[in-house]
């Protein structure tokens, strides 16, 4: 068994893909943030492009990692859910992380 226990952080926000690694102590061992693009004078992006950057962002920022969650023993993970606790809060763009 692998003795470098992490907790593995995921995010996807409608203005960021992050992915975050802390070891068992809360030392972060790596912080991911990939912007996701807004053209100029828009002031954000709808929910399906933001969507869209996540499924591509994803997988860059987990091989930004560098292995270490391959090395190391994943015991918790997180995920944003919704972009506030409250009920019927939701935005699409949750979905890349939670999936």
């Amino acid at each position: 068994m692998k003795d470098n226990k992490i907790i593995l952080g995921i995010d996807t926000s409608n203005y960021t893909t992050s992915v975050s690694i802390v070891d068992i102590e809360g030392t972060v061992q790596k912080n991911i943030k990939i912007p996701l693009p807004v053209k100029s004078g828009e002031c954000g992006l709808r929910q399906s492009d933001a969507v869209f950057s996540h499924t591509k962002n994803l997988p860059k920022a987990f091989f930004e990692t560098d292995g270490i969650i391959k090395s190391s023993q994943l015991v918790a993970i997180g995920v944003s859910a919704r972009p506030r606790d409250a009920e019927g809060s939701y935005m699409p763009c949750f979905l890349s992380g939670v999936a």
